[in-house]
């Protein structure tokens, strides 16, 4: 039976394996030559979540169908390139387009910021994190490594968070600033803590995700260094 290194061996140089993926939590693996997919089950949700890669539509189909055969699938994620070409079946009515970024520790340069470590349970974060329509990680949530944040006076005003990863790579999520605080760089100095404190934790690696629409988000990263290594689609089956 295919395992996490299979995927790894399959795929040596793909970030979304060397950086996401981890056997611990992988309930059925497929391997096609260089085409894979596995299986997750959401901690939170218990939805059973298909993931696949691989640029054929007509393999990655293949695979799903065989991971369907394992375990009926609630959502799919796939590469944008062969979501067009699925059958009904796996495409998700409403999918969300997504892509993910690196930033190689070793390439980074000194930096500043003005930005604070907040406290884990600040509650001025929920708060602002109600203002985002992409933050999925909140404060009390398992794996969080820190928490940092700009404020003015008792108003937090931009906020972002590392969560921890199995492959050691420090994971940016939920970067979220006030609207009415949008355009002035905070976000820009919150990124900066975060990618200081991951540097001094000495991680292999930075990584993010964020909606392939979001021109501001890919204007920020690209100018704090980050390259955007992957193209998807995910979305709900059923």
């Amino acid at each position: 039976m295919a395992s996490a290194g299979d995927l790894l061996l399959a795929r040596p140089d793909d970030p979304f394996i060397r950086w996401r993926v981890t056997g611990d939590d992988l309930v059925a693996v497929e391997v096609d030559g260089d085409h894979v997919g596995w299986l997750r089950v959401a901690q939170q949700t218990g939805e059973v979540w298909a993931t696949t890669l691989g640029n054929e539509p007509a393999r990655v189909t293949a695979i799903l169908t065989a991971l369907a055969a394992r375990m009926p699938i609630n959502g799919v994620t796939v590469e944008e390139s062969v979501f067009g070409g699925l059958p009904p079946v796996f495409t998700s009515p409403d999918p969300g387009h997504w892509c993910q970024w690196t930033l190689d520790p070793t390439t980074v340069g000194a930096r500043e910021s003005s930005a604070q470590i907040l406290a884990p349970d600040d509650h001025r974060i929920s708060d602002l994190l109600a203002h985002s329509d992409s933050a999925h990680v909140f404060p009390g949530a398992d794996g969080i490594v820190r928490w940092c944040g700009m404020a003015q006076g008792a108003e937090l005003l931009s906020v972002g968070a590392q969560i921890s990863s199995a492959s050691g790579a420090a994971h940016l999520v939920s970067i979220c600033t006030h609207p009415s605080a949008r355009g002035a760089g905070l976000a820009r100095e919150v990124c900066n803590r975060l990618i200081i404190e991951a540097i001094a934790d000495q991680v292999p690696m930075i990584i993010l995700e964020m909606y392939a629409g979001n021109e501001s988000g890919r204007r920020l990263y690209s100018a704090l260094g980050f390259s955007a290594v992957g193209m998807y689609r995910s979305g709900r089956i059923m």
